[in-house]
C-alpha cells in the first residue's frame, strides 16, 4: 500500500502537467454548449475558426457576422449565387473540405479549425464526425418562419452563445418579429377584395419550373393571401403544415386558375419556356390579365429568410396597394440586406435574378 501511494501521486502530477500543457498550447479552456438535439458539446472558450456544413449553415453565420472566422468551405459554395456569397465573396477562395455538398472526413480532421457547425445532420452522423475528426460538432435546427419559428430563434440564440454575440442574435430575432408584425398589421388594414395566388418555380434540389410550388409559402401566410396550393390532401402530413415543395400537374394549375401568379427567379430558365404562348398560359386567367410577377428565390440552398422578407414587401405592394402603396420596395430590400449582411447587395442580387418584374417588362422601366 505504501508503495502504491507515490505511484498514484506521480500519476496525478503527470495528468495535471498534461492538462496545463494542453491549456498553454491552445490558450483556451473549454465550455459546454447544448445543441438543438440536446447533445452536450465542449467547445473552446473563444471560437476563432469554424467550418459550416450542410444547407443554410453558412447563411446563418453570415447573419451573425462571423464569416471572417470560417476557415474552409464545401465545394458547392464556390459555385452558388446567393446573397451571403454576394456579400462575402472571399468565402469562395477558402480551402474546400470536399466535393459538392459532400465533406471529406480526412480533410476535416486536418483542417486547423476549432469547431464544426451543421444543419440537417443526424445525431449519429454528428457523433461519428466528432469522433473521426477530433473536433466538436454542434447541430442546429434551421427552423422556418411558420410553426418552427421558435426553433430558428433558438438556433440564433445558440450561435450568439457560441460566438459571444448574444446582442446580435437578439437583434436578428427582433428584426424578424418587427417586420412580420408590421406586414401582418398592414395586411389586416387592406381594403382590396381577396384574390387567390400561386407561386411557381420553387427550387428543390435544383431549379424547377411552373408546377413546382409551396403550399405554406411564407409571404402568403404572413399577408393572409389565399394560396390555391394550400390544400390538406396535398400534404404528406395533412395535420401539420410546414415547409414542403410540391410538384403538381399542369392540369391541376389550370383547375385552380389563380388570380395572380408569382414566379420564383430560381427557376427562370425553366419557367421562361413554359410561359410562352401555349395551352397552359392560354388557359390561365392570370396570364391573360398580365398578373404574372417574379420574386426572389425562396428555397435556394434551403430557405432564404432575407429574401422572404423582401418578397413579403413586394407581394404586399402588388396585392394590397391600399396598405403597402407607400412602400418603396427597392429601399426595403436594401435595408434588409444591409441589416443581415452589413452591406447593400441589392444591385448585385437584382442584376443576377431580375426579381420584381412582369415578364417582358422590368420594374425599372
Amino acid at each position: 500500500m505504501k508503495r502504491r501511494v507515490p505511484a498514484l501521486i506521480l500519476l496525478m502530477i503527470m495528468l495535471a502537467l498534461a492538462a496545463c500543457s494542453s491549456s498553454s498550447r491552445t490558450g483556451r479552456a473549454g465550455r459546454l454548449i447544448t445543441d438543438y438535439t440536446g447533445r452536450n458539446v465542449i467547445i473552446p472558450d473563444t471560437v476563432l475558426s469554424v467550418i459550416a456544413l450542410k444547407s443554410g449553415t453558412m447563411r446563418l453565420l453570415a447573419y451573425m457576422g462571423v464569416t471572417d472566422r470560417v476557415s474552409h468551405i464545401e465545394g458547392s459554395e464556390q459555385r452558388r449565387n446567393v446573397p451571403y456569397l454576394f456579400a462575402n465573396p472571399y468565402l469562395r477562395g477558402l480551402p474546400v473540405i470536399g466535393a459538392g455538398n459532400n465533406y471529406d472526413t480526412e480533410l476535416l480532421a486536418d483542417a486547423g479549425s476549432d469547431l464544426i457547425i451543421a444543419t440537417f445532420m443526424s445525431t449519429q452522423e454528428a457523433d461519428r464526425l466528432q469522433r473521426l475528426t477530433g473536433k466538436p460538432v454542434i447541430l442546429l435546427d434551421y427552423g422556418d418562419l411558420g410553426k418552427k419559428r421558435d426553433a430558428l430563434y433558438n438556433t440564433l440564440t445558440i450561435l450568439g452563445e457560441i460566438f459571444g454575440l448574444p446582442e446580435r442574435a437578439d437583434s436578428i430575432i427582433s428584426y424578424f418579429e418587427t417586420t412580420i408584425d408590421e406586414c401582418v398589421s398592414r395586411a389586416s388594414r387592406a381594403s382590396e377584395p381577396q384574390r387567390t395566388a400561386y407561386v411557381g418555380g420553387v427550387a428543390y434540389n435544383g431549379a424547377h419550373g411552373l408546377t413546382s410550388t409551396e403550399p405554406d409559402y411564407p409571404p402568403f401566410n404572413i399577408l393572409s393571401v389565399k394560396n390555391v396550393a394550400d390544400e390538406p390532401q396535398l400534404r404528406s402530413d395533412r395535420s401539420e403544415p410546414g415547409h414542403v415543395v410540391l410538384f403538381i400537374d399542369q392540369e391541376q394549375l389550370i383547375e385552380w386558375d389563380p388570380d395572380v401568379i408569382f414566379l420564383d427567379a430560381a427557376g427562370r430558365q425553366i419557367w421562361q419556356e413554359e410561359i410562352t404562348p401555349g395551352v397552359v398560359s392560354n388557359s390561365l386567367s392570370a396570364f391573360r390579365a398580365g398578373e404574372i410577377y417574379t420574386v426572389l428565390p425562396y428555397n435556394w440552398n434551403t430557405t432564404n429568410y432575407e429574401n422572404i422578407l423582401c418578397n413579403v414587401w413586394y407581394i404586399g405592394s402588388v396585392l394590397l396597394p391600399s396598405s403597402f402603396g407607400d412602400v418603396d420596395v427597392t429601399e426595403k430590400c436594401r435595408e434588409i440586406y444591409r441589416f443581415f449582411y452589413g452591406t447593400d447587395i441589392y444591385d448585385q442580387v437584382y442584376d443576377y435574378y431580375r426579381p420584381f418584374e412582369r415578364p417582358g417588362k422590368t420594374a425599372r422601366e
